[in-house]
């Protein structure tokens, strides 16, 4: 789906071709993108000069259809014309760019998979695979329900001249999805690569579980410190490798696990041994023998950075574009609800071009919501995703595993990400240009908006307006 999204983006002169090559004929690159705006130009300027192709100049078309059709062209207008100079000054440089990082962090991702011996990563995969499709199938079916109406009835008024009144018409809302779909596909990538890191990093979290690594009465950065100056091997007699600081921890968490199961017996309290309880009878670390999943911390610290930095680049690539979608999209939903309420549902079916007006009004801000919505919603996935790593990252700290206990670095590296990540939420998250945050606080401010604005339009009495039009006796 995503490929035949983009070649209809390249037709309509959305995304420069050859967008992955590095050396390619600028005049072949580009060539769409100058040429398909200029033919809308052309048709808008040939309806509003002409008043020939004008669904608003015919004679059948009543006051009120002029009017939601001069909305609906000129807003289209502003929301087209802004998106094609946006995607004019974007270069072939972000799409390489992307795809370089993108393949880097893919095979840092592979190698930690390898190393932490991910087997059920195909499955989570697969299952997302189908959410990915069903959700471009979806758009699929409405968009195409939407451009059937829209050309069908153009076809029955204009006949072979359908396209000149589409072009001004529907045109500029289907290349203003198309281009919030590839936003959709960029922030989709993002979140499912932060998916596979929050992967691995649960994979560390469950290791440091099953390990029964001691969970109190140890101070990661004092005796870290006091570790590296006497901390030594010593062999067992059962023949695994122990450190001198964790004998001395044993033998502290003995004594203490004595006294406790006293203050218990006296308190008659349940017997019952939690399977995260700590043999402290053998409190002794196992050598870990090859690679194992904390030998990731490191690299997942740098991907979870290098993602970061990935969702900034593509906001400041199509974060602006949101801005004119969501505005179009507030408006053409306001008026359709106005229309529908305050004309269709009084003189429905007296007027065939103001029927068709109110139901693309309805057809299209529904279509722009759903765009909207699942803008959102990515967005709003991919915050989450990240915020959740660091979470993970807070869990394994306060088990305290093994790793940590003989090792103060990892516990370092942890506490600075957790901290760095702490200030990366106030500074960054999907946006338009600042102006709103692309998540689900906007609907809420949207709605509340729409509200208010409803509520002065259904003031408006249209009985006298749709008597003089004939349509009430």
């Amino acid at each position: 789906m995503i490929q035949i999204m983009n070649w209809l983006s390249m037709v309509i002169g959305l995304i420069p071709l050859n967008r992955q090559d590095t050396e390619t004929n600028f005049i072949v690159d580009y060539a769409m993108m100058f040429i398909v705006p200029i033919f809308y130009v052309a048709c808008y300027l040939l309806i509003n000069l002409s008043h020939i192709f004008g669904l608003c100049f015919l004679d059948a078309c009543n006051s009120v259809c002029r009017l939601s059709n001069h909305l609906f062209m000129h807003l289209g207008a502003f929301l087209y014309l802004t998106i094609t100079l946006m995607s004019i000054y974007r270069r072939k440089e972000f799409f390489r760019q992307f795809d370089e990082r993108l393949n880097a962090i893919d095979e840092v991702i592979q190698k930690c998979q390898r190393v932490a011996e991910m087997e059920k990563v195909k499955v989570t995969s697969v299952r997302h695979s189908v959410t990915y499709h069903f959700t471009w199938l979806f758009l699929f079916c409405v968009f195409s329900f939407a451009l059937y109406y829209d050309v069908r009835a153009l076809y029955l008024t204009f006949g072979n001249y359908a396209f000149i009144p589409f072009m001004v018409s529907s045109f500029p809302y289907l290349a203003g999805s198309i281009i919030q779909g590839e936003f959709i596909y960029h922030v989709s990538v993002i979140s499912q690569r932060f998916e596979q890191i929050n992967t691995l990093f649960e994979k560390i979290n469950q290791e440091a579980r099953h390990r029964h690594a001691p969970l109190t009465v140890f101070d990661i950065e004092s005796e870290g410190k006091k570790g590296r100056k006497t901390v030594t091997p010593i062999t067992a007699m059962d023949g695994r490798t122990t450190f001198g600081n964790e004998n001395k921890l044993a033998g502290e968490m003995k004594r203490q696990m004595g006294q406790q199961k006293n203050d218990e017996d006296e308190l008659d309290t349940s017997n019952d041994e939690d399977e995260d309880d700590f043999d402290y009878d053998n409190a002794t670390i196992a050598e870990n023998k090859g690679n194992t999943s904390e030998a990731n911390l490191p690299d997942l610290f740098k991907l979870h950075d290098k993602i970061l930095s990935l969702s900034v680049i593509t906001n400041g690539e199509f974060g602006p574009q949101c801005v004119p979608y969501m505005a179009a999209c507030f408006v053409v939903s306001i008026f359709g609800i106005f229309l529908e309420t305050k004309v269709n549902f009084i003189v429905s079916g007296k007027s065939r071009l103001l029927d068709y007006m109110t139901y693309l009004y309805v057809i299209w801000s529904f279509t722009t919501m759903v765009v909207a919505y699942i803008v959102l919603r990515l967005c709003c996935n991919a915050n989450n995703h990240s915020k959740q790593s660091a979470m993970i990252v807070h869990e394994i700290m306060q088990k305290k595993p093994a790793f940590m206990l003989s090792n103060d670095l990892f516990y370092n590296k942890m506490k600075s990400f957790t901290l760095q990540f702490l200030h990366w939420e106030g500074f960054f998250q999907f946006n338009g240009i600042g102006l709103f945050a692309l998540d689900y606080t906007f609907i809420f401010s949207t709605v509340s908006a729409a509200t208010s604005y409803l509520i002065v339009l259904l003031q408006f009495d249209m009985t006298a307006i749709l008597r003089n039009e004939g349509l009430m006796s």
